[in-house]
């Protein structure tokens, strides 16, 4: 547990007492401390969004990607089997055509 312990002015002014004088430095370093690293905090708290927002980005790249491979493959099977009954159908004339 920290205490906040405060002097008056006139115990730093006339340095009455060295421990007043050791806890207001302790303090003032606690305080530039604290904001250092809540400035930290902050600097990290941007880079986790942005890191956020391209794995979001990504992840939807990576899936519009799949739809489309999906898509492909299926047009590639239904172009495939046409060939092959229009394959089929030509043979089937030819046959008629040769008996």
């Amino acid at each position: 547990m920290v205490h906040n312990y405060r002097t008056t002015r006139s115990q730093r002014r006339n340095s009455s007492n060295v421990l007043f004088g050791v806890i207001d430095t302790l303090q003032g370093e606690n305080r530039r401390e604290v904001r250092r690293l809540r400035r930290r905090i902050a600097e990290l708290e941007v880079e986790i969004e942005e890191r956020r927002i391209h794995a979001v980005e990504v992840v939807t790249e990576n899936w519009q990607r799949e739809k489309r491979y999906s898509r492909l493959i299926v047009e590639r099977n239904r172009l495939r089997a046409q060939v092959d009954d229009l394959e089929n159908s030509l043979s089937n004339a030819r046959a008629e055509r040769n008996n």
